[in-house]
C-alpha cells in the first residue's frame, strides 16, 4: 500500500519520527471561562480535580506541575483528565481513518473524483471508493469548579474544590490566599446587607447577619481541619490514625475552647489567651441558637457564654460584629497555619504575611 498513514502537518501538527512513529499535538478545549480541567494522577487523592487557565502561571519551559490538594508532582501532561484522554484518542482514531482513506485512494490510483477507469473499448472496468463518514469527536465535558484563586507568586489562575493548599504551577503554599478569598465573599455579602434591609426589610437583614456568621464559623472549621490534616500527614500518621483523630475531633472546631483543647492534645500547641480569641468565642457561641433554634436564646447558650442574656430573646448580631469576626477568623487561621501548616520548605506564609498581624 502506497503513501503514509499520517501525512505531516495539518491541524494536529503531525510530525514523522523514526521507526514508523509519529508525534501529534492536540489543543485541549477550555471552558467558557478559559480554564482547562486537570486531574491528579494519584487515585487516592480527593477531590483530585481542579482547573487552570492556560497562559497564566509558569508559561515557559514548565517541567513539573503540582496537585493543589496533595502536592504530588509530575509532568504537566500527566494531569490530563479522563475526558481529555478520551478526546485525544478520538482525534487520533479520526486521523487514522483519514490516513487509511488516503492510502487506499493512492493505491488504487483514484483521482480527485474518487474513480478510475481501467481499459477501454468493449472491455473496461471502473474503480471507485467511497470512504465512510469520519467519526464525530465530542469535546471534553468537564466538572464545574467555582473557587477561584490567583497565585501571588507565579500568577497562575486556578479553581479548586474546597480549600486547597498548593499552587498547581509553582507548588508553593497558598492556603491563606484561598482562605482570604472565601472571607472576601462574606465581606461582599455584609456590604450588601444595608441595601437588602432597605428593600426587603429588617427580618431579611437579620437573616443575612445570621448566615454570614454561620459562614464565617464554617470557614474557620474547614480551615482548621485542612491544616490539622496536613500536619498529621507531615507528622507521619497513618490514614487509619488520621481517621481516628477526626472522628474524635467531630465538630470541635465550631468552638474556640474545643479547638484549643484539640490542638493541645494533638500537637501540644496552645492558643494564646488574648481578646481576639475571646471575641471569636463569643461570636462562635451564637452559632448554636442561630443554627438550631431560629436565633432564639436557650439555656444551652446561656450556660456556654455565662452572660446575663435572657432566655427566649433573640441573639443580636450586628454588621460591625461580623466585620470584626471576619478579621479575627483570618488572623486566627493564619496563626494556626503558621504554627502547624507552614512547617515545610514549600510554605510562603509566616506570621503577619498577607496583611495578617498575629499581634492583634
Amino acid at each position: 500500500m502506497n503513501g503514509t498513514l499520517f501525512p505531516e502537518g495539518g491541524p494536529n501538527r503531525v510530525k514523522s519520527l523514526e521507526n514508523n512513529q509519529y508525534k501529534m499535538s492536540f489543543t485541549i478545549p477550555t471552558d467558557e471561562d478559559g480554564r482547562m480541567g486537570r486531574q491528579c494522577p494519584i487515585k487516592t487523592c480527593s477531590p483530585g480535580y481542579f482547573k487552570v487557565k492556560p497562559g497564566t502561571g509558569v508559561t515557559g519551559g514548565q517541567v513539573a506541575a503540582y496537585c493543589p490538594y496533595c502536592r504530588h508532582s509530575t509532568e504537566p501532561s500527566d494531569f490530563a483528565t479522563k475526558e481529555q484522554i478520551r478526546y485525544a484518542k478520538g482525534l487520533l482514531l479520526r486521523e487514522v481513518q483519514k490516513g487509511v482513506n488516503e492510502m487506499i485512494r493512492d493505491t488504487m490510483g483514484l483521482g480527485a473524483s474518487g474513480k478510475r477507469k481501467i481499459g477501454g473499448g468493449f472491455l473496461s472496468v471502473e474503480l471507485s471508493y467511497k470512504p465512510g463518514t469520519l467519526p464525530h469527536v465530542r469535546q471534553p465535558v468537564e466538572d464545574e469548579v467555582r473557587r477561584e484563586v490567583v497565585c501571588p507568586l507565579c500568577t497562575l489562575d486556578q479553581t479548586v474544590f474546597g480549600l486547597a493548599m498548593w499552587c498547581a504551577d509553582c507548588g508553593k503554599d497558598i492556603f491563606m490566599v484561598h482562605v482570604s478569598a472565601e472571607l472576601a465573599v462574606i465581606r461582599r455579602m455584609v456590604d450588601d446587607i444595608g441595601r437588602r434591609e432597605a428593600s426587603l426589610g429588617r427580618r431579611v437583614a437579620a437573616k443575612d447577619h445570621e448566615n454570614c456568621l454561620e459562614d464565617a464559623v464554617s470557614i474557620f472549621e474547614a480551615s482548621a481541619k485542612a491544616i490539622v490534616r496536613r500536619a498529621l500527614i507531615e507528622r507521619g500518621d497513618t490514614p487509619e490514625q488520621i481517621d481516628a483523630h477526626f472522628k474524635k475531633i467531630g465538630n470541635s472546631f465550631q468552638s474556640i475552647e474545643r479547638t484549643r483543647s484539640q490542638l493541645k492534645e494533638l500537637f501540644g500547641f496552645d492558643l494564646d489567651a488574648d481578646s481576639r480569641w475571646e471575641s471569636l468565642s463569643s461570636s462562635f457561641a451564637k452559632r448554636h441558637p442561630v443554627t438550631h433554634n431560629l436565633g432564639v436564646i436557650d439555656r444551652k447558650y446561656l450556660e456556654r457564654i455565662q452572660e446575663a442574656e435572657r432566655e427566649g430573646r433573640e441573639v443580636r448580631i450586628s454588621t460591625a460584629e461580623i466585620q470584626n469576626l471576619l478579621i479575627h477568623v483570618e488572623q486566627a487561621v493564619s496563626h494556626i497555619h503558621s504554627k502547624l501548616g507552614a512547617t515545610t520548605q514549600h510554605s510562603l506564609l509566616g506570621s503577619g504575611e498577607y496583611g495578617l498581624d498575629d499581634s492583634k
